[in-house]
């Protein structure tokens, strides 16, 4: 059975709470540099843009919400 130590979940989870953020920033950046013929489109895709970060944001929530104590993987699941 593979398990993790207490640090080293918190160290994975942190990671991961980073990712998401850096891919919140990195949408965010990539909606401002782009050109759009008009505003309709603009607006279509910044309503796509809020709703992946929201996305993002309760990744972040729910892995903050995590704690470890001991934290193990069984082999029987997949």
């Amino acid at each position: 059975m593979g398990e993790l130590s207490k640090s080293d979940a918190e160290s994975k989870k942190s990671s991961y709470i980073e990712s998401l953020k850096n891919l919140k920033k990195e949408v965010r950046e990539d909606f401002t540099e782009m050109d759009f013929e008009n505003a309709d489109q603009r607006t279509e895709v910044e309503k796509q843009i809020e709703i992946m970060e929201s996305a993002y944001d309760d990744g972040v929530k729910l892995l903050e919400s995590m704690s470890f104590e001991k934290f193990s993987v069984s082999p029987s699941i997949k």
